[in-house]
């Protein structure tokens, strides 16, 4: 996810998807000899929308061009490309945010009830569950679990969420350039 915030500090672009560069997880060749989760989980990866070149090939224009960038938007254009925001949004944003003060003062054990109640708020936000799923599965220190099999403390893993939710397709949000 990113912003574009300008000289002046205002915003130019609402919060969105992005990514410069395509994912190397995306080049990884599925053959017969991995599990069969493994496999299941590098085609989904395949199938997540990659819109690197174009985020990429906006931003450069943004740099040469500034406000004059077709991709730059008016406060008022940022304000109605914005996503709302319901109550119960607000609320998962809040069980998230008590959930990370607990994980980094209490312990992981004390934050997994905040984190669970943030996803249930906000199911849709993938945001609260990569973070809470990666703190499960990756031991301190260690680069990120991002298999995130974690089906025994959240119920559930992203393999299957993304699946749930209509596959790799459809994972994201599509920037509006």
């Amino acid at each position: 996810m990113a912003v574009w915030i300008d000289e002046t500090g205002t915003l130019v672009r609402p919060a969105e998807s992005a990514s410069i560069e395509p994912s190397p997880m995306r080049a990884i060749e599925i053959t017969d000899d991995l599990p069969e989760r493994m496999q299941m989980l590098f085609t989904e990866v395949k199938k997540l929308p990659d819109h690197a070149e174009d985020y990429r090939a906006a931003i450069v224009d943004w740099v040469e061009n500034g406000a004059d960038s077709r991709f730059a938007m008016a406060p008022h254009e940022v304000l109605e490309a914005s996503q709302p925001r319901p109550l119960d949004h607000s609320r998962a944003a809040a069980l998230f945010e008590l959930g990370c003060h607990l994980h980094d003062t209490v312990g992981k054990d004390a934050a997994v009830p905040f984190w669970k109640q943030a996803h249930a708020a906000n199911p849709e936000n993938w945001t609260y569950k990569r973070q809470a799923w990666t703190l499960e599965s990756t031991p301190p220190g260690e680069a990120s679990d991002m298999v995130q099999e974690v089906s025994d403390t959240y119920g559930t893993t992203w393999l299957d969420d993304v699946i749930a939710n209509g596959g790799g397709e459809a994972y994201g949000i599509t920037p509006a350039l």
